[in-house]
């Protein structure tokens, strides 16, 4: 496979179309002249990306300038637009609802969209002076009564023509202070290639996103290994968006979702795809910012192998799993649902998920905590919401139902009794609340044991269907294997018959062996037993086997805390 494509053109790692990368002043004009004409030019003081910047001078007043295009732009669905703005007097400019800072865009000199995105009270002590704004032009109705502030002149049409920015200052500046640098419009990051020996990372990307030549603005290092990121960050597609192969492999790395509050809710995720793609993250943590486009994890239904280990994810959205997903050790804490899609998932913690329906959405609770226990934290009230949806199950029947195993912690703070479950027997019809633990819904006629593995929290389950719900706990599971002791092939149709030493409890009741030559019986147990029993395969003319056996006798112990595995050798009679 060939390295990781970053900055190499038509194959850029990008989708984004410049509009004007602002080495020169042409085509550009102020666009209100109150308080006098604004002097406009190009220069290098407040560059951000290339040689120059269009920069002007905005002194105690409100003014702005814009970029002509000569034509309007027609957006892609999604397409947002990324424009690099420096002031460099924070301090004097007025409040973020009162225009300190503004990315204004529309369709003719009297047709605006300001956005506004600074003021005095949000740049702050540390706050950067020149960033790279995102807007969602698509949202051109004015709010003028909160976050996002957004103040409309006139009627701006659906493709903008003018690209700009303004500055409400309220003081005198001596000099220039207000400059525009490139703007581009599009989605975000699209990474492919690569392989084990050098593979697609986020530092790589970054390294080329933040060189002056490109700035795009999309995933950004603001020291170390920290970065931010705005828009798609996409592993396994092409700029295109057609699924492309990648192999992706990196490593404690933290990446903050930026307060985008003019972009779509759903603008920056991380996408992985691709069949044959591999993605490993090691201690990848991802934080949100903010709320309104607090980021996603994605992984399409071509089902990549996506490998996680460790790592932190806070304030996120969603997570959406496949089979080929496999979570170790990683933390979800105040996101919203992940959706589990066949993956397996061991030692996870779910914390205080922001949710309204459940933390974990499981359509296979038996690979969730089965290597090791993962963990539900709740927020230790009892506002309505799940630690697990285990959705709609069907299959089972009386005396087989459909078995379910429960590996995993459960703690609901103050609150635990909303939690804090107890076995049931077979109980049919609608129970429990949406402050259980866990929601099921056993279709009518379907018969469903939940088996709560040592160690395990009993949790309390919340039945929406009309059919059985069992619920065991500490349950192990005795499995008898028969073969043939000269050539150690399995034997099918073997009866066995298992009972504690004192025959007081049977175990497995005259039943046959499968194919593998294997019967199992799965109960809970107050301490270890002693077995007793004996399997015969003595009827070869109405049964797989084809020869006549000698009876073989069951001895060992059948352990109270973990499964228990018998092979018993038969010995032909001949």
């Amino acid at each position: 496979m060939a390295a990781p494509i970053y900055d190499t053109a038509p194959n850029s790692s990008h989708d984004l179309t410049d509009i004007n990368l602002c080495e020169a002043s042409t085509n550009f004009s102020q666009y209100t002249s109150s308080g006098g004409n604004l002097a406009i030019g190009a220069g290098t003081d407040f560059s951000m990306q290339g040689t120059n910047g269009v920069d002007a001078k905005i002194t105690n007043n409100e003014k702005g300038y814009a970029y002509d295009n000569g034509t309007g732009i027609t957006f892609g669905t999604g397409d947002h637009l990324f424009m690099w703005i420096f002031l460099a007097t924070p301090g004097l400019s007025d409040t973020l609802a009162l225009r300190g800072l503004t990315v204004a865009v529309g369709t003719g000199t009297t047709a605006w969209v300001k956005y506004h995105v600074e003021g005095n009270n949000t740049y702050g002590a540390a706050g950067r002076v020149g960033k790279c704004y995102v807007v969602d032009y698509s949202v051109r109705t004015s709010n003028t009564g909160s976050i996002p502030y957004r103040t409309i002149n006139g009627t701006a049409g659906a493709n903008p023509q003018y690209f700009g920015a303004s500055a409400n200052i309220t003081a005198a500046v001596k000099s220039n202070n207000i400059a525009i640098d490139a703007f581009r419009y599009g989605t975000g990051a699209y990474l492919y290639n690569g392989e084990s020996a050098d593979p697609c990372t986020f530092s790589g990307f970054a390294t080329v996103n933040d060189n002056s030549t490109y700035r795009w603005g999309i995933l950004t290092g603001i020291g170390g290994t920290n970065y931010e990121l705005q828009g798609k960050f996409v592993i396994g597609q092409n700029n295109a968006g057609t699924a492309t192969l990648a192999y992706f492999d990196d490593s404690d790395i933290n990446i903050s979702v930026v307060d985008t509050v003019h972009s779509a809710t759903d603008f920056s995720e991380f996408i992985i795809d691709h069949a044959s793609t591999t993605c490993n993250w090691t201690n990848i943590n991802i934080t949100a910012l903010g709320t309104n486009n607090p980021g996603k994890i994605t992984v399409t239904s071509n089902d990549p192998t996506f490998d996680v280990v460790g790592g932190t994810f806070t304030g996120i959205g969603t997570t959406v799993l496949d089979s080929n997903s496999t979570i170790d050790g990683t933390t979800w804490r105040s996101c919203d649902t992940v959706t589990q899609g066949g993956s397996t998932i061991d030692a996870a913690i779910f914390e205080t998920t922001a949710s309204t329906t459940a933390a974990l959405v499981a359509d296979n609770a038996n690979l969730v905590g089965a290597t090791s226990a993962c963990t539900f934290v709740g927020d230790g009230t009892t506002t309505p919401g799940h630690a697990v949806d285990l959705g709609s199950v069907t299959g089972g029947t009386v005396g087989s139902p459909t078995v379910i195993t429960w590996y995993n912690e459960l703690d609901n703070g103050a609150n635990q009794a909303t939690w804090a479950g107890s076995t049931q027997a077979s109980t049919g019809g609608t129970q429990g609340t949406a402050n259980d633990a866990v929601l099921i819904n056993v279709a009518a006629g379907t018969y469903v044991k939940i088996s709560v593995a040592s160690g395990a929290s009993i949790p309390t389950v919340q039945n929406t269907g009309t059919g059985n719900l069992e619920i065991t706990a500490n349950e192990v599971t005795l499995t008898i294997t028969v073969k043939d002791i000269d050539t150690g092939s399995a034997i099918q149709d073997a009866m066995v018959y298992v009972t504690n030493s004192g025959e007081t409890a049977t175990y497995i009741n005259k039943v046959e062996t499968d194919v593998n030559g294997q019967v199992s019986h799965t109960t809970s147990l107050g301490s270890a037993q002693t077995l007793a029993g004996n399997v015969r395969a003595a009827s070869p003319a109405t049964k797989t086997y084809t020869k006549y056996y000698k009876t073989g006798t069951v001895a060992g112990t059948f352990s109270n805390t973990a499964d228990t595995d018998i092979t018993i050798q038969l010995i032909p009679d001949e």
